[in-house]
């Protein structure tokens, strides 16, 4: 299997793994892959009484054979997730933040 299947497997399998935390009310969990795109997220979608809940908890792209983490709402670093499964460090970008954070984050930059 080459590198960008295992990305897409390791992000899916991660992915899975938060998903089923236990959400409040009537607030279900949402997976989203698209594998043509790269692009996978875990929404979290309903309502809490009267107020909608909709909103993204984790979204990962890959792009030039990098995952990218945009977006992270939870208190896990899933960078440090994403190394467990033997993902280099500098094949990980956060573009949660701005460009000129990145080179201090310890992770890739672009």
């Amino acid at each position: 299997m080459d590198k960008l299947e295992n990305y897409r497997l390791y992000i899916q399998n991660l992915l899975e793994k938060h998903s089923h935390f236990k959400t409040q009310d009537d607030v279900q969990s949402e997976l989203i892959f698209d594998t043509v795109r790269d692009r996978y997220q875990l929404m979290r979608i309903g309502w809490k009484g009267l107020k909608r809940v909709y909103h993204t908890v984790l979204h990962f792209d890959i792009k030039d054979g990098k995952i990218w983490l945009q977006q992270n709402i939870t208190d896990i670093d899933v960078g440090q997730e994403l190394q467990e499964f033997g993902i280099p460090k500098e094949d990980i970008v956060l573009g949660l933040h701005p460009p000129y954070k990145r080179p201090y984050t310890g992770y890739g930059v672009a």
